[in-house]
């Protein structure tokens, strides 16, 4: 549809009166020969040769020496005893925390801050609660912290 700005009316237009608009090679081909996309002093891409590195002489020798190689990762697949899930893991099994996952699990052990202890003895029975908030839990096994607690 177009719009007549003296009218309000609006009135269709016919296919005649429409224009394709022009290809992008048309509307690019002025922009491209201009340059103004390249910096002051920089070359066109079809103006720019790259040397070509010669063929190594023993194909099996290994990497270039220009490139470095990356080292080789060992991923380790587990099967937590438990839960019966796959685990894939970068750990090996002699990690403390892969201990854990192949023993069935953490040890935990708690121990409480000296103040939720202070709070427990001072304002007993409500001071129970303030010493269970200053707890940490972590495993005795491979030392990982289970739960911080709220006062950590």
């Amino acid at each position: 549809m177009i719009v007549d700005p003296n009218t309000t009316n609006m009135a269709t237009a016919s296919k005649d009166d429409m224009q394709a608009p022009p290809s992008y090679d048309e509307t690019m081909k002025d922009a491209a020969a201009s340059g103004p996309f390249l910096a002051d002093g920089a070359a066109r891409a079809d103006q720019v040769k790259v040397p070509i590195p010669p063929p190594p002489s023993h194909p099996l020798a290994g990497p270039s020496p220009r490139i470095p190689s990356m080292p080789t990762t060992t991923v380790y697949n587990y099967v937590n005893p438990v839960s019966g899930e796959h685990i894939v893991s970068l750990l090996s099994p002699d990690h403390p925390q892969m201990v854990c996952l192949q023993q069935g699990g953490h040890v935990p052990s708690t121990r409480y801050g000296v103040l939720g202890i202070l709070a427990a003895i001072i304002w007993f029975p409500l001071g129970i609660g303030c010493c269970l908030l200053d707890r940490r839990v972590k495993c005795s096994r491979c030392g990982l912290t289970l739960d911080e607690g709220l006062c950590a």
